[in-house]
């Protein structure tokens, strides 16, 4: 695992073809540019013990990488020592067991030998974030696709095309992870792929 600053970053994220979403610019919201409608979301499984399946499904369906960075949409890691409750202390001794520096304010980059490490730190996210600071990041060296953990209880993955979220969409299926028919909650924004509420 290594640590990667804020500008190191974005300035790599800008190369590749990723930024912050120009109608959101200040959300934190990390999108593939320019924005397509080339996304998909899960709902994450009710039984916790499935859910490391879950993300390496996900993680195995995208194009093959090397390596990968996790960002925190507020662009800081949680300082340890600050627990206030029993979810954020074993929170916090998940992010320190996968190597994440205290209150860092930046990304990680996690070789994809060290992926069980990339498990934890997604897992952490969908068990204890409440709130949009704590949704999580992930993409890949190549720069092709996003994932994104969200407090909603539901991981999102945007694809550079149509032809993409679909083979991905057919990945998830084979491994027992349908899509969602409905939205997680009332205050989630019904997407286009779901269709007109009858």
């Amino acid at each position: 695992m290594q640590a990667v600053t804020q500008n190191e970053f974005l300035k790599w994220a800008a190369g590749a073809g990723i930024g912050f979403h120009p109608q959101y610019p200040d959300s934190g919201l990390l999108t593939l540019l320019p924005p397509g409608d080339h996304a998909r979301f899960w709902v994450t499984p009710a039984d916790p013990a499935a859910w490391a399946h879950f993300i390496a499904s996900m993680l195995d369906g995208m194009d093959e990488w090397a390596a990968g960075y996790l960002w925190p949409r507020s662009g800081q890691w949680p300082n340890w020592g600050q627990v206030s409750s029993g979810n954020q202390g074993v929170r916090d001794v998940i992010l320190k067991g996968a190597g994440i520096p205290d209150g860092w304010p930046g990304a990680v980059r996690f070789e994809r030998k060290e992926e069980s490490g990339v498990l934890a730190v997604l897992f952490a996210s969908l068990a204890f974030g409440w709130c949009v600071d704590d949704d999580l990041f992930f993409i890949p060296d190549h720069g092709r696709q996003l994932l994104q953990t969200d407090h909603h209880d539901v991981i999102h993955v945007q694809c550079a095309s149509e032809k993409r979220i679909r083979e991905l969409v057919a990945h998830m299926a084979n491994q027992g992870y349908e899509l969602p028919a409905e939205p997680p909650d009332w205050t989630f924004k019904r997407p286009a792929w779901m269709g007109a509420v009858d």
